[in-house]
């Protein structure tokens, strides 16, 4: 399933086979474990304590991924590797805590329960950092081609979204007869067997730029990311597009509540799911010929439109809402490929303007935004069906209203959201393909600062001196 052909690669298919495979069997598990607001309410939790609960971990995150990141970039095995025993922990480690997260009993007090919450998913979070953040970051050590990386990164963003798919087909349909616990054991195997493959397949090798990252002090960490506006911009990008991209999680509320059956959430993902993995198909192809932020712009102002139609067109025919929520939602498509080939770019531009290299502490703080806007896209949609007059419990029957409110966050919520991060992308970053090309050419010796600076004529300033 690769994304597009390609001659003189330094990895093997076996390789890039795995790394894809990693991406689908993580992005299962982390599909399941998308739908913890929905669990949370299903075992008697109030939908606006659950987005508070949602939260506290939040403050975890913002200390414990920035220490994960410095450790990376600080850190080189025995072996000489950097990235993939840190993956191995991982695997362990994400499987136990998620198996965790969603053993909580139904006839737990409410006490027990939050306790039991808080601590698993802390845990939880943790697993997730060891495992993520290593697994994005060994692109830069697997090739120095910047063509190679992008098409491998491509390709686990692809498959990782079939992952997300998968999830979202399966589980309205097997969780109602498995139940939370049982399902999660069940989707975590599966998870697990496939990301195994790449704990032994995939290398790091030890060319020009992981010669140049000499474990960078704290100091070098510090004045990188101080010197790297485009990396933050990036990010502030992905949060704001994370948050508005709520369809799979509202999948099985839109079933419920405005469509009358929970398994009808299957349809929903499933138009929602060849929206996206088509975009995903498409999106490398594209890039041959056109700059990817052009391609991740145009994409966002078409899903912008889209909902806007969408929301006026309503959810009464229900095959004429599926097709606007296929339109609707091929933006998620858009950004969730080209956002993770920019914060490969923008590690390309830190290191030229600083001459540190610290993929470690930017692929943390990746894993550290998608987690985020996880937890407060969970809250967000908790908040804004409690706003909306939404009751808690699995066989409730929702008051009147609730369902055309629902739906209304369904279109309006991502509309905003994508505008907001199209005018920051628009305004604020100005990196592109064949500038980074330049820069990692310097990066990585091939080329002299003087020849990169003629390249680039002056338009990011000098190399190096920051």
């Amino acid at each position: 399933m690769n994304t597009q052909k390609n001659v003189g690669f330094v990895t093997s298919k076996k390789e890039r086979f795995a790394y894809c495979l990693f991406f689908l069997g993580q992005n299962i598990l982390w599909g399941y474990a998308g739908y913890i607001e929905t669990f949370l309410t299903d075992i008697g939790i109030a939908a606006g304590a659950a987005a508070l609960l949602l939260l506290v971990p939040k403050l975890w995150d913002a200390v414990n991924d920035m220490i994960f990141g410095y450790i990376i970039d600080r850190t080189t095995f025995k072996n000489g590797q950097k990235f993939i025993p840190w993956v191995r922990i991982g695997v362990s480690a994400i499987g136990i805590t998620t198996v965790a997260l969603f053993a909580i009993p139904d006839s737990a007090t409410m006490g027990v329960k939050i306790a039991w919450f808080l601590i698993a998913y802390i845990l939880f979070d943790i697993s997730y950092t060891i495992l993520d953040a290593p697994a994005f970051a060994v692109t830069t050590v697997m090739t120095s081609s910047v063509q190679e990386r992008t098409s491998i990164i491509a390709g686990g963003n692809l498959w990782g979204m079939v992952g997300g798919v998968v999830a979202a087909l399966v589980v309205p349909t097997l969780r109602p007869i498995l139940g939370w616990s049982l399902g999660c054991v069940v989707f975590v195997a599966v998870s697990v067997v496939m990301m195994i493959p790449m704990l032994f397949n995939v290398k790091e090798r030890h060319c020009e730029t992981a010669i140049a990252e000499t474990n960078p002090n704290f100091k070098e960490i510090i004045n990188y990311l101080k010197h790297n506006k485009y990396l933050f911009v990036t990010l502030i990008a992905m949060l704001i597009l994370g948050i508005s991209s709520l369809e799979q999680k509202m999948a099985i509320y839109m079933g419920r509540i405005c469509l009358g059956q929970e398994n009808m959430a299957t349809l929903v993902g499933a138009g929602v799911s060849i929206a996206v993995i088509t975009v995903a198909i498409v999106v490398p192809k594209l890039s041959k010929k056109y700059d990817k932020f052009h391609i991740l712009c145009a994409g966002l102002a078409f899903t912008v439109v889209m909902n806007i139609v969408a929301y006026f067109v309503g959810y009464d025919n229900f095959v004429l809402a599926l097709v606007m929520t296929m339109l609707k939602c091929t933006g998620l498509g858009f950004w969730s490929v080209v956002i993770y080939m920019l914060i490969a770019d923008t590690v390309e531009y830190g290191t030229y303007k600083t001459g540190t290299r610290a993929a470690g502490i930017s692929f943390s703080l990746q894993t550290f935004t998608a987690k985020l806007k996880n937890g407060l896209i969970g809250t967000v949609i908790l908040s804004s069906l409690a706003l909306v007059g939404f009751i808690e419990g699995e066989n409730v029957v929702q008051p009147a209203g609730v369902a055309d409110g629902v739906w209304a966050l369904f279109c309006l919520l991502p509309a905003t959201g994508f505008a907001i991060a199209l005018i920051i992308l628009m305004t604020f970053y100005k990196l592109r393909t064949k500038d980074v090309q330049v820069m990692s050419q310097y990066n990585n010796g091939q080329i002299t600062r003087e020849e990169a600076e003629e390249k680039l004529a002056a338009k990011y300033g000098p190399a190096g001196e920051a």
